[in-house]
């Protein structure tokens, strides 16, 4: 489904300046201005990359979103929505309340778009039927090469779709691009990768997860591409992202890229930041499904590229995070778990410094027949690859010799028994200072509530004031309703 003619060029501009807010405002203006995209009557609907319920730089600049709304206004546009779907189990309602969303778009002449009906959840005795009629209302059943995603009215029926992505540092596609912002245009549960089969054993090997990742992507792409895709670099994420973490640090590049095909705009963007994107397998797939423009020569580029910038990425490898106390090990594994374990780590690194102190030796064991652990002590297995290929490793029990006591040492002397007598007796037991944190890959919630349960309050007490806070945006009964509504 197109929501305008293909083109086999592109236009891109790289604009500098003081502000975010000047620069989206004279990229537009280079690129022919906004008449160009939006005209009289026309429904708007932008889209923003709200992940994590935080404040920017994870979310966009609203100095950003308030320009383009307030340009599609002077443009005539009838109706302007902003939204997003959220991180899973998270809430828009929940979300807007606690934030205050709906109060400040509606104060711009916007309006925030909830898309997974999370507006309608406090209405009581819903019968079968009205659900029914009301998601029927509200999603499209699209069918994108044998694969259905739920895909809001809201966002099909506009006339024109314009996204602010807010470009950070990413863990496997190493920046935050306008095709990763465009893939929460699904709910949740539309997003996820389907979990690996036993019978599939060269999953990892050819890391499926990811080109199944990179698939859906593009497959939700198709189905309504950006009439105006806005890359903001202008400050970002580096080191440790695409969230706040420890090892984050805010860079500033005053840059934006702005353009009319998104493709070409995160292609520029990755040039930008110096990302080889030969070697790029989001945009090597975009190319040969014949998405979007990837070839240079065909894409008209106002202002010249900053050659200078020089972002530091995530880290390749789980050691890097280098964790107080804990002693990584890795065995092969697929992106998913890759991607869930560096949030986890990077997350145990933010939150449980104080934590840490009180637990000194930690083992965290990831992927298919992972090392052994230095110690037999706090062993975290992270996924079910990691828990299934240790089943009968040496670390699950522990091995002891039987002491003698010294009633059986007199003994040993009144019968003269000799050294060469002696047996030595193993005792064995099941060892159960192990965590196992099940999934393919795990959900960091999940792994952060078993933790806490595991280490108890007083051992990690930042980690478990964190679970409490989560608990306040993923309660069960919001799940409950998230779920009811098809909207996790």
């Amino acid at each position: 489904m197109e929501n305008h003619l293909i083109s086999d060029k592109a236009s891109v501009t790289i604009i500098k300046g003081t502000t975010p807010e000047n620069c989206v405002l004279e990229g537009i203006e280079r690129l022919g201005g906004v008449g160009k995209f939006i005209k009289e009557g026309d429904q708007v609907f932008i889209k923003i990359n709200l992940s994590l319920p935080n404040g920017f730089p994870v979310i966009p600049n609203f100095d950003v979103i308030r320009a383009i709304i307030n340009s599609c206004k002077e443009a005539g546009a009838k109706k302007i929505y902003v939204g997003s779907f959220l991180f899973k189990g998270i809430c828009m309602k929940k979300f807007s309340e606690l934030l205050g969303f709906q109060e400040y778009f509606k104060n711009l002449g916007a309006e925030l778009a909830f898309l997974d009906n999370s507006n309608y959840f406090e209405q009581k005795g819903i019968k079968l039927e009205q659900l029914k009629k009301i998601k029927d209302n509200n999603f499209y059943k699209i069918e994108v090469n044998d694969k259905y995603f739920l895909v809001p009215h809201v966002i099909v029926d506009s006339d024109k779709f314009i996204s602010i992505n807010q470009v950070n540092v990413n863990p496997i596609f190493k920046s935050n691009l306008s095709l990763l912002n465009c893939y929460s245009n699904v709910p949740v549960h539309n997003q996820e990768v389907n979990k690996r089969l036993p019978e599939e054993e060269d999953y990892i090997i050819h890391d499926e997860y990811k080109q199944e990742l990179i698939s859906n992507i593009l497959d939700v792409y198709s189905i309504k591409k950006p009439d105006l895709a806005i890359n903001d670099l202008f400050f970002l994420l580096e080191g440790a992202g695409p969230y706040i973490y420890r090892d984050s640090n805010l860079k500033k590049t005053g840059s934006l890229i702005i353009g009319d095909d998104a493709v070409s705009v995160d292609l520029i963007t990755l040039k930008m930041l110096n990302v080889d994107t030969n070697s790029h397998d989001l945009i090597l797939e975009a190319e040969k499904r014949g998405i979007g423009i990837t070839d240079t020569s065909k894409i008209k580029i106002f202002g010249e590229m900053d050659d200078n910038l020089d972002i530091k990425l995530c880290v390749p490898n789980l050691q890097d995070i280098n964790l107080r106390n804990f002693f990584i090990g890795s065995g092969l594994y697929c992106s998913g778990c890759f991607k869930q374990s560096y949030h986890l780590l990077n997350l145990m690194k933010t939150i449980m410094i104080k934590d840490l102190k009180y637990n000194p030796i930690n083992s965290f064991l990831i992927g298919e027949n992972p090392p052994e652990p230095k110690n037999l002590e706090n062993i975290i297995l992270f996924g079910n690859c990691a828990i299934n290929s240790t089943k009968n490793s040496d670390f699950r029990r522990i091995k002891k010799e039987k002491g003698k006591s010294i009633i059986d040492d007199a003994k040993d002397i009144v019968l003269k028994k000799s050294n060469s007598e002696e047996k030595i007796k193993i005792k064995e037991k099941i060892n159960k200072k192990i965590l196992e944190l099940p999934g393919c890959p795990p959900d960091i919630f999940k792994c952060i509530e078993l933790m806490v349960d595991y280490y108890g309050k007083s051992n990690a007490p930042n980690l478990t004031l964190y679970n409490e806070v989560v608990k306040i945006w993923t309660n069960g009964k919001i799940k409950e309703k998230l779920k009811k509504w098809e909207a996790l």
